[in-house]
This record gives structure tokens, sequence and C-alpha cells, in this order.
């Protein structure tokens, strides 16, 4: 790939595919989200409280509304999320 991340995936979504998924890439994630090009966000969430690491939510983007789709709890405690952005 040659180009920019967000200029191939901008491309990506104006074709004729299916989704476009990405997994454990945090700055991809910030980039794609910050260009706006996301349009559904599939959360984890761990039972773990930790005060440092990697954030995908850093404060340095625009607030951003999301309508929740749907809430499941695995018997490990995790807890599933999906959103959709709103534009």
């Amino acid at each position: 790939m040659t180009a920019p991340a967000e200029e191939y995936v901008r491309g990506l979504k104006a074709g004729n595919g299916g989704d476009i998924g990405v997994h454990g890439s945090i700055a991809l994630s910030r980039s794609l989200l910050a260009a706006g090009l996301v349009d559904e966000l599939h959360l984890v969430v761990a039972p773990t409280l930790a005060g440092r690491g990697r954030r995908l939510f850093d404060g340095d983007h625009e607030l951003r509304r999301a309508d929740l789709l749907s809430a499941r709890s695995t018997p490990a405690g995790l807890l599933l999320l999906d959103y959709r952005l709103r534009p």
C-alpha cells in the first residue's frame, strides 16, 4: 500500500465491498476515527483497572455521539459493546 491509510480506506468505502475491520491497531484506529471513516465501534471492556497504557480515546478527538446497538456480557466478565457513530 503506497497511499496513506485514510486515503486507502476512503477508496474501499467508495467501492462495492463488505465490512472493513481493524483489530488491535490503536494508531490506525485513531487516524480513521479522526478522518471520519469509522461507522461502527465494537469494543471489549475488560474488568481490569490500569493507570497506564495506550488509549484509543486520548482526548484529542472531536466529540462524537454514538448509539448503542448491543451490549452483552461474557462468563469471564467482559462486556461486548457495539456502537454506531452518528455523522
